[in-house]
């Protein structure tokens, strides 16, 4: 089933209104060449919105961050350490823009685990130097998933996003309320989630929720008018758990559906047995699946050199970003370059393997969904929210599947 193109972002970052700060690339990075090389640093840079009035994204550049301290403490990729250089986007198109002509300026051979709002700005300047985007986070909308130097390891928010739908409907949801929040460029979302109720063979309606509302109770009311037997909620993260807890005591029993990047680990505390029955869709593993060798190397590396920040699906995923890069470094052989990424990207002989999220085999062909020519997998993972934490719910399910 097709999906519609979103509107420009998607819900978790783009509900709000796009800053007008302006801030500077800041890192260790001095001028460099994007030529082969197979001695010295392996240069990189993320993009992303680690600081603005409306929006911080401070624990994906941990995540990023601690992974590349980890590998240069142990000697590197190959004995050669990863040199990172840090761009603030401050929710600004123009300063992602000079963030990304600052990137080829740097002679960095890569952008890594962008997160970032701003990449339909960021991108046609990468794309001209030809400077490969591995593994954003998703944030910046469908450019994402279209652009030629664009190398996403998942469907990110948007897969997500049908993923609520479809989860609710195989769990048996026939009539779904999906609250969103009353911003324009949220309403993508809705349309989402109706796509996967609707892949579900489930039916959906929307309601809007106003943005930091002092009380959610009549926005609960409203979801439950109609008898609903499973809500979807794709809001803020300051919002969402209010609405849940909204929802919850005006007296819905059912399943609730949400984002793993708008329902961090201490809302689902705070709601205590509330969040029963609530479950997540999230790109990659949940963090508490120690299980997986990689996310227990996640939260090693975080504790050591991040622990003031949030271990979620945002800073698992920009650590699994680096874990991308480093297999595709080996693959090289040391001789390391935008081309040569790029190069080896769109001839992959074999997957490459990530623990995190499902084994990247490349821009597939035919495409997964057809509006997202570069995604390799709209394959999402559930979680339950047990006891104040997140348990997995079974394999990852891909929410425009036949099952």
């Amino acid at each position: 089933m097709p999906i519609p193109a979103p509107r420009h972002v998607l819900a978790p970052l783009a509900i709000l209104a796009l800053a007008g700060s302006l801030a500077a690339c800041r890192g260790e990075d001095q001028p460099g060449s994007t030529a082969a090389s197979n001695t010295g640093p392996i240069k990189i840079m993320q993009i992303g919105t680690f600081e603005s009035p409306n929006l911080s994204l401070k624990d994906a550049k941990a995540g990023l961050d601690a992974h590349v301290q980890s590998i240069n403490a142990a000697g590197g990729i190959d004995g050669r350490k990863i040199e990172v250089e840090f761009c603030n986007d401050a929710y600004n198109a123009n300063t992602g823009a000079a963030c990304a002509r600052q990137a080829v300026s740097d002679g960095v051979v890569a952008v890594v685990g962008a997160a970032s709002s701003q990449a339909p700005a960021e991108l046609p300047v990468l794309e001209a130097a030809g400077i490969p985007w591995l593994a954003g986070a998703g944030s910046g909308g469908p450019t994402e998933g279209t652009s030629k130097v664009s190398y996403p390891i998942t469907g990110g928010t948007q897969s997500m996003q049908v993923g609520l739908g479809r989860l609710l409907a195989n769990k048996g949801g026939k009539n779904i309320a999906v609250i969103v929040a009353d911003a324009a460029a949220a309403y993508a979302a809705a349309d989402d989630i109706a796509n996967g109720a609707k892949a579900g063979g489930a039916q959906s309606y929307r309601i809007l929720a106003p943005l930091g509302a002092p009380d959610f109770s009549a926005v609960a009311s409203s979801a439950l008018a109609k008898t609903p037997d499973a809500i979807a909620v794709a809001s803020t993260a300051t919002d969402a758990p209010r609405i849940i807890r909204a929802v919850r005591q005006a007296g819905f029993k059912g399943n609730i559906a949400t984002l793993a990047n708008i329902f961090k680990p201490a809302d689902q505390k705070a709601l205590g047995d509330l969040a029963n029955s609530v479950f997540i869709t999230s790109s990659a593993v949940p963090v508490t699946n120690t299980s997986v060798p990689q996310v227990k190397q996640f939260l090693d590396d975080m504790a050591k050199y991040h622990p003031e920040a949030v271990t979620d699906n945002g800073s698992l995923g920009t650590w699994s970003s680096i874990t991308f890069l480093v297999e595709i470094v080996k693959r090289l052989g040391g001789n390391v370059s935008a081309a040569a990424i790029t190069g080896l990207l769109d001839k992959l002989d074999k997957p490459i393997v990530l623990g995190t999220v499902p084994d990247y085999a490349g821009i597939p062909s035919p495409p997964v969904v057809a509006t997202y020519p570069r995604v390799p997998t709209f394959k999402v993972y559930v979680s339950e929210a047990v006891g104040g934490t997140l348990k997995q719910d079974g394999d990852a399910i891909d929410p425009l599947g036949t099952k």
